[in-house]
C-alpha cells in the first residue's frame, strides 16, 4: 500500500502541478489540483528534496474547479486544464510567469502587462503530430497516454481544428490502405487547407495516388500528402506548402515547416513584437530562430534592414519565398546554426539596434547570448514558451546592463499549463 496523506495546496508552479506540503514540511507536487484546496494524494515517486504524488479525492474544492469542457480522454487528451475556469487559467499563467522570474532570474518586470487572451480557447489547433500503432492487424491512430506508450485514439479532440478532426476520421477510414506507418502529422489553415505528412520507419514506401484521390473525396480540403521513409523524401502528392495570411502578407509553410498552432493569437503576438521593437524606420533588426519569416516580414516593413537567421534549411527557403512573395527587398536571411551565423555578421562589423530571439523550450545558449551583446543593441525582445529557460536567458543580459520593461503574457495554449509571453529588455542608460 502506496502512503497517502491529506494536503493543502499552496500554489500552481511551472509545468502545471500544485505545490503542497505534508505535515513535515516537505514539498510535493501533485497534478489535478488547485490553490487553496485540501486534497487527498498518494506518494508515487521520492526524488531528491522532493515528492510526487497522484490526486486520489478532492476533499475541498476551489471555486475556480469546473466539470471539463470535453468528455474522457478521447476528447481532453492534449488538455492539462480542462478542470479550471478559463478566467482562472489565465490569471494562474500570470502568477507562475512572474514567480519563475522572481525565483531564477531573480528580475521583476517594470511593466508587467496583462495576459492576452486567446481569441479561441477550444479546437485552435492547426497542427498535430499522430503516433501510429498496429494493434490485431490494424493502424490505430491518436496519442500516447502521458509517461507511456499506451496509444489514446483520439475523437474529435477538443483543442484540435475541427479539419484536422475531420481528415484523421478520413484517414483512418482508409488505413487499410496505408502501409506500416510511425507517425502521421496533419497540419491546416484558418482558411481551409490541409496537408499530411506519413512517416514509416521502412525503407521505401509504395505508390499511394490511389489513396490520396480517395482521402481527396473524403476530405476535398487536402491539398496534399508528403511521404517519408526512414525520415528521408520518398513522394510529394498534390501541393506542399500551406498558404497562411498574416496582416496582409502571405506567408507559405512548405511540408511541415513550423507555424504558430494557434494562428490567430499568432497575429496578437507579432503585434505585440512589433509594438516592443518600437522601429523608427533606420534599425537593422536581427531576428534569431526566425523560422519562415514569421516576425522577419512583418519587421522589414517597419525598419530599414532585417537579417533572420535559422537553422533549418528548408524554413529559410519559405521564408526568403516568403519575402518575394510579398515584395520585400530589405530581408536577408541566413541558414546556419544561431553561433556561426553570428560570427559571420560580427566579422561583418554589423551592429543592430533592436534584436528578436524566439528560441526553442530549451532558449538560447550561452555563446549565442554572449554574441547578441557584441551587436550593442538597445533593446532585446525576447518570445519564449518556456518561463524557467526565459528567466535564466533575462538574467544573463540583466548582467550586462539590460533591464526587463514590458513582459507581455499570450495565451497560445489555453487549457494546458503552456505559456507563451514577450519580453522587452532595453539598454539601461
Amino acid at each position: 500500500m502506496k502512503e497517502r496523506a491529506e494536503v493543502t495546496v499552496e500554489k500552481l508552479v511551472h509545468g502545471g502541478s500544485g505545490l503542497a506540503r505534508l505535515e513535515s514540511g516537505q514539498a510535493v507536487f501533485v497534478p489535478g489540483v488547485l490553490p487553496g484546496e485540501r486534497v487527498r494524494i498518494e506518494i508515487r515517486r521520492k526524488r531528491k528534496g522532493f515528492l510526487e504524488a497522484n490526486l486520489v479525492e478532492v476533499i475541498t474544492p476551489s471555486k475556480d474547479r469546473i466539470s471539463p469542457p470535453c468528455n474522457g480522454e478521447k476528447q481532453c487528451t492534449g488538455a492539462t486544464w480542462p478542470y479550471i475556469s478559463y478566467p482562472a487559467q489565465l490569471a494562474f499563467k500570470q502568477e507562475i510567469l512572474l514567480d519563475t522570474l522572481a525565483r531564477i532570474g531573480g528580475i521583476t518586470p517594470k511593466r508587467p502587462l496583462p495576459v492576452i487572451p486567446s481569441p479561441r480557447i477550444d479546437h485552435y489547433r492547426l497542427r498535430t503530430q499522430f503516433n501510429v500503432r498496429t494493434s490485431g492487424g490494424k493502424q490505430r491512430i491518436g496519442f500516447f497516454r502521458q509517461g507511456s506508450y499506451d496509444l489514446i485514439e483520439v475523437d474529435d479532440a477538443f483543442l484540435i481544428n475541427p479539419l484536422i478532426n475531420k481528415t484523421l476520421k478520413g484517414v483512418r477510414m482508409l488505413a487499410d490502405r496505408l502501409p506500416p506507418l510511425a507517425e502521421i502529422h496533419i497540419n491546416a489553415t484558418p482558411s481551409g487547407e490541409v496537408h499530411l505528412l506519413l512517416f514509416s520507419e521502412q525503407d521505401t514506401l509504395p505508390p499511394l495516388e490511389a489513396f490520396f484521390t480517395d482521402l481527396g473525396k473524403a476530405v476535398p480540403e487536402v491539398i496534399g500528402i508528403s511521404g517519408f521513409a526512414n525520415r528521408k523524401k520518398v513522394f510529394a502528392l498534390g501541393r506542399n506548402q500551406l498558404v497562411l495570411e498574416l496582416g496582409g502578407l502571405k506567408l507559405l509553410a512548405t511540408e511541415g515547416n513550423f507555424f504558430q498552432v494557434n494562428w490567430e493569437q499568432n497575429a496578437n503576438m507579432v503585434r505585440t513584437v512589433l509594438d516592443f521593437a518600437a522601429l523608427a524606420g533606420g534599425e537593422t533588426v536581427l531576428d534569431l530562430y526566425c523560422g519562415i519569416g514569421n516576425f522577419s516580414l512583418p519587421l522589414a516593413q517597419k525598419a530599414k534592414a532585417v537579417i533572420g537567421i535559422e537553422s533549418g534549411y528548408a524554413a529559410i527557403d519559405d521564408a526568403k519565398a516568403n519575402a518575394a512573395l510579398n515584395n520585400i527587398t530589405n530581408a536577408e536571411f541566413i541558414a546556419d546554426d544561431l553561433q556561426k551565423g553570428l560570427k559571420t555578421l560580427i566579422q561583418r562589423k554589423m551592429r543592430s539596434e533592436v534584436i528578436v530571439l524566439d528560441p526553442p523550450r530549451a532558449g538560447a545558449t550561452l555563446k549565442t547570448l554572449e554574441r547578441v551583446l557584441a551587436f550593442v543593441p538597445q533593446k532585446i525582445v525576447y518570445v519564449s514558451c518556456n518561463p524557467a529557460t526565459l528567466a535564466r536567458d533575462l538574467k544573463f543580459f540583466h548582467l550586462f546592463g539590460f533591464r526587463l520593461d514590458r513582459l507581455q503574457p499570450l495565451d497560445m495554449f489555453p487549457y494546458t499549463y503552456h505559456i507563451e509571453c514577450v519580453a522587452e529588455m532595453v539598454r539601461e542608460e
